[in-house]
Protein backbone atom coordinates (compact mmCIF):
# COMPACT_ATOMS: atom_id res chain seq x y z
CA UNK A 1 0.00 0.00 0.00
CA UNK A 2 1.64 3.74 -1.23
CA UNK A 3 2.57 5.94 1.65
CA UNK A 4 0.02 8.85 1.95
CA UNK A 5 1.38 10.36 4.75
CA UNK A 6 4.16 12.47 5.40
CA UNK A 7 7.59 10.88 4.29
CA UNK A 8 9.34 11.00 7.39
CA UNK A 9 6.70 8.51 8.75
CA UNK A 10 7.00 6.13 5.74
CA UNK A 11 10.95 5.56 6.69
CA UNK A 12 11.89 7.87 4.00
CA UNK A 13 14.52 10.84 4.80
CA UNK A 14 13.61 13.90 2.64
CA UNK A 15 16.42 16.45 1.33
CA UNK A 16 17.00 19.42 3.10
CA UNK A 17 18.55 21.87 1.03
CA UNK A 18 18.21 24.74 3.64
CA UNK A 19 20.58 22.47 6.01
CA UNK A 20 22.82 21.44 2.97
CA UNK A 21 23.44 24.90 2.37
CA UNK A 22 24.28 25.95 5.57
CA UNK A 23 26.89 23.06 5.47
CA UNK A 24 28.69 24.11 2.31
CA UNK A 25 28.60 27.83 4.03
CA UNK A 26 30.49 26.67 7.03
CA UNK A 27 32.90 24.54 4.34
CA UNK A 28 33.83 27.59 2.51
CA UNK A 29 34.44 30.01 5.92
CA UNK A 30 36.57 27.71 6.85
CA UNK A 31 38.47 27.98 3.51
CA UNK A 32 38.91 31.27 3.10
CA UNK A 33 41.63 31.95 5.90
CA UNK A 34 43.56 29.44 3.64
CA UNK A 35 42.92 31.36 0.80
CA UNK A 36 43.75 34.49 1.92
CA UNK A 37 47.30 32.29 3.16
CA UNK A 38 48.18 31.42 0.09
CA UNK A 39 47.50 34.80 -1.66
CA UNK A 40 49.77 36.46 0.99
CA UNK A 41 52.44 33.83 0.14
CA UNK A 42 52.39 34.78 -3.10
CA UNK A 43 52.49 38.57 -2.33
CA UNK A 44 55.25 37.94 -0.57
CA UNK A 45 57.00 36.14 -3.15
CA UNK A 46 56.55 38.33 -5.60
CA UNK A 47 57.80 41.71 -4.32
CA UNK A 48 60.93 39.46 -3.06
CA UNK A 49 61.50 38.64 -6.41
CA UNK A 50 60.65 41.78 -8.04
CA UNK A 51 61.74 44.34 -6.02
CA UNK A 52 64.40 47.00 -7.33
CA UNK A 53 68.07 46.37 -6.43
CA UNK A 54 69.66 47.22 -3.58
CA UNK A 55 71.84 50.88 -4.01
CA UNK A 56 75.48 50.94 -3.64
CA UNK A 57 75.98 52.69 -0.50
CA UNK A 58 80.10 53.68 -0.77
CA UNK A 59 79.45 56.97 0.60
CA UNK A 60 75.93 57.00 1.73
CA UNK A 61 74.57 59.49 4.77
CA UNK A 62 76.23 59.04 8.03
CA UNK A 63 79.47 59.21 7.12
CA UNK A 64 82.62 61.95 6.41
CA UNK A 65 84.40 62.09 3.67
CA UNK A 66 87.99 63.94 3.06
CA UNK A 67 88.66 65.01 -0.61
CA UNK A 68 86.55 64.42 -3.74
CA UNK A 69 85.34 60.88 -4.26
CA UNK A 70 86.45 59.44 -7.34
CA UNK A 71 83.89 57.07 -8.31
CA UNK A 72 81.28 60.24 -7.61
CA UNK A 73 83.18 62.25 -10.01
CA UNK A 74 83.31 59.77 -12.79
CA UNK A 75 79.51 59.59 -12.48
CA UNK A 76 79.44 63.27 -12.07
CA UNK A 77 81.04 63.26 -15.79
CA UNK A 78 78.70 60.53 -17.18
CA UNK A 79 75.65 63.01 -16.05
CA UNK A 80 76.98 66.10 -17.20
CA UNK A 81 77.96 64.60 -20.75
CA UNK A 82 74.68 63.05 -20.66
CA UNK A 83 72.77 66.23 -19.97
CA UNK A 84 74.86 68.62 -22.53
CA UNK A 85 73.66 65.53 -25.24
CA UNK A 86 70.34 65.59 -24.04
CA UNK A 87 70.07 69.80 -24.44
CA UNK A 88 72.10 69.74 -27.60
CA UNK A 89 69.80 66.86 -29.22
CA UNK A 90 66.10 68.55 -28.21
CA UNK A 91 67.50 72.09 -29.07
CA UNK A 92 68.42 71.17 -32.65
CA UNK A 93 65.11 69.49 -32.62
CA UNK A 94 63.20 72.08 -31.84
CA UNK A 95 62.15 69.87 -28.84
CA UNK A 96 62.24 72.47 -26.17
CA UNK A 97 59.40 70.39 -24.25
CA UNK A 98 62.31 67.87 -22.80
CA UNK A 99 64.22 69.65 -20.78
CA UNK A 100 63.90 72.28 -17.98
CA UNK A 101 66.29 74.74 -17.70
CA UNK A 102 65.37 78.21 -16.24
CA UNK A 103 68.29 80.51 -16.33
CA UNK A 104 71.87 81.53 -18.04
CA UNK A 105 74.27 80.16 -15.05
CA UNK A 106 72.69 77.08 -15.57
CA UNK A 107 72.54 76.65 -19.17
CA UNK A 108 76.13 78.03 -19.92
CA UNK A 109 77.44 74.76 -17.23
CA UNK A 110 75.59 72.34 -18.84
CA UNK A 111 77.29 73.64 -22.31
CA UNK A 112 80.42 74.66 -21.32
CA UNK A 113 81.74 72.65 -18.23
CA UNK A 114 84.25 70.90 -17.57
CA UNK A 115 86.08 68.90 -14.83
CA UNK A 116 89.73 69.70 -14.95
CA UNK A 117 90.50 68.03 -11.95
CA UNK A 118 89.04 66.92 -8.50
CA UNK A 119 89.38 70.51 -7.36
CA UNK A 120 88.48 72.70 -10.48
CA UNK A 121 86.00 73.12 -13.15
CA UNK A 122 85.59 75.28 -15.89
CA UNK A 123 83.07 77.36 -17.53
CA UNK A 124 84.32 79.29 -20.85
CA UNK A 125 87.43 80.52 -19.24
CA UNK A 126 85.86 80.82 -15.83
CA UNK A 127 87.33 78.73 -13.20
CA UNK A 128 85.45 77.51 -9.92
CA UNK A 129 86.30 75.50 -6.65
CA UNK A 130 83.76 72.30 -6.39
CA UNK A 131 82.71 70.19 -4.13
CA UNK A 132 79.87 67.09 -4.89
CA UNK A 133 77.28 67.24 -2.51
CA UNK A 134 75.16 64.48 -4.47
CA UNK A 135 75.37 61.97 -6.48
CA UNK A 136 72.80 59.33 -7.66
CA UNK A 137 73.56 57.61 -10.92
CA UNK A 138 71.78 53.89 -11.83
CA UNK A 139 72.00 52.24 -8.46
CA UNK A 140 75.31 54.34 -7.06
CA UNK A 141 74.75 57.04 -4.49
CA UNK A 142 76.75 59.50 -3.11
CA UNK A 143 75.65 61.36 -0.23
CA UNK A 144 78.02 61.72 3.03
CA UNK A 145 77.12 63.27 5.92
CA UNK A 146 80.13 65.57 5.98
CA UNK A 147 82.66 66.44 3.40
CA UNK A 148 85.66 68.61 3.16
CA UNK A 149 87.17 69.47 0.30
CA UNK A 150 89.17 72.74 -1.96
CA UNK A 151 88.28 74.45 1.45
CA UNK A 152 84.67 74.07 1.48
CA UNK A 153 83.00 72.16 4.53
CA UNK A 154 79.26 70.64 4.21
CA UNK A 155 77.28 68.94 6.78
CA UNK A 156 74.02 67.29 5.81
CA UNK A 157 71.98 68.19 8.62
CA UNK A 158 69.48 65.42 10.20
CA UNK A 159 65.71 65.50 9.30
CA UNK A 160 63.06 67.65 11.60
CA UNK A 161 61.09 64.40 13.11
CA UNK A 162 58.19 66.88 12.87
CA UNK A 163 58.04 67.96 9.43
CA UNK A 164 57.27 66.18 6.37
CA UNK A 165 56.99 66.30 2.42
CA UNK A 166 54.54 65.82 0.40
CA UNK A 167 55.77 64.25 -3.17
CA UNK A 168 59.61 64.23 -2.30
CA UNK A 169 62.48 65.08 -0.15
CA UNK A 170 64.07 68.00 1.52
CA UNK A 171 68.43 68.11 1.97
CA UNK A 172 69.45 70.99 4.48
CA UNK A 173 72.90 71.95 4.43
CA UNK A 174 75.69 73.79 6.29
CA UNK A 175 78.40 75.48 4.50
CA UNK A 176 81.23 76.61 6.01
CA UNK A 177 83.64 78.50 3.54
CA UNK A 178 86.70 80.93 4.51
CA UNK A 179 84.88 82.07 7.61
CA UNK A 180 81.03 82.03 6.89
CA UNK A 181 78.90 79.79 7.33
CA UNK A 182 75.94 79.27 4.81
CA UNK A 183 72.62 77.17 5.07
CA UNK A 184 70.87 75.79 1.88
CA UNK A 185 67.66 73.45 1.56
CA UNK A 186 67.70 71.40 -1.76
CA UNK A 187 64.35 69.27 -2.53
CA UNK A 188 64.08 66.34 -4.96
CA UNK A 189 60.43 65.93 -5.92
CA UNK A 190 60.62 62.61 -8.36
CA UNK A 191 57.63 63.64 -10.18
CA UNK A 192 58.88 66.96 -11.67
CA UNK A 193 62.62 65.89 -12.42
CA UNK A 194 60.76 62.62 -14.44
CA UNK A 195 58.46 64.96 -16.41
CA UNK A 196 61.27 66.06 -18.34
CA UNK A 197 64.24 64.38 -19.94
CA UNK A 198 66.47 67.43 -18.39
CA UNK A 199 66.20 69.30 -15.36
CA UNK A 200 68.60 71.77 -13.91
CA UNK A 201 68.71 74.57 -11.45
CA UNK A 202 71.33 77.15 -9.71
CA UNK A 203 70.99 78.24 -6.39
CA UNK A 204 72.73 81.50 -5.69
CA UNK A 205 73.98 82.11 -1.95
CA UNK A 206 76.59 85.20 -1.29
CA UNK A 207 79.39 83.89 -4.10
CA UNK A 208 78.30 80.35 -4.09
CA UNK A 209 76.52 78.67 -7.12
CA UNK A 210 74.62 75.18 -6.27
CA UNK A 211 73.58 73.45 -9.33
CA UNK A 212 71.71 70.92 -9.40
CA UNK A 213 71.39 68.50 -12.53
CA UNK A 214 68.60 65.32 -13.27
CA UNK A 215 68.22 63.39 -16.23
CA UNK A 216 66.16 60.62 -16.57
CA UNK A 217 65.20 58.22 -19.64
CA UNK A 218 62.17 57.46 -18.86
CA UNK A 219 59.58 60.14 -18.50
CA UNK A 220 57.26 59.78 -15.23
CA UNK A 221 59.22 57.19 -13.63
CA UNK A 222 61.07 58.63 -10.75
CA UNK A 223 63.07 55.54 -10.20
CA UNK A 224 65.06 56.27 -13.17
CA UNK A 225 66.28 59.56 -12.70
CA UNK A 226 70.07 60.01 -12.30
CA UNK A 227 70.90 63.49 -9.85
CA UNK A 228 73.88 65.10 -9.53
CA UNK A 229 74.37 68.42 -7.18
CA UNK A 230 77.42 70.15 -6.59
CA UNK A 231 78.93 73.71 -5.18
CA UNK A 232 80.67 76.32 -7.13
CA UNK A 233 83.08 79.26 -5.84
CA UNK A 234 84.52 81.16 -8.32
CA UNK A 235 88.36 81.15 -8.01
Amino acid sequence: MACTDRSWRCGIRSSDPVGQGRKIYRKNLLLIPIVVIILIGFAGLYFFSHKQPQQNLEGVANSSAVGQNLTALNYAKRILSDAREIYLKATEENKTWKYSIPDFFTREFILNAMFINESTISIGDALYKYLILYVYYEGFVYSPQKIKANGIEVELLPKPRNVTYTGGQAYSYRITYNNKTYNATLYSIGFFESSFYLTESTQKIDNLYIIKITITKKLYDPSSVNRLWLILIRS
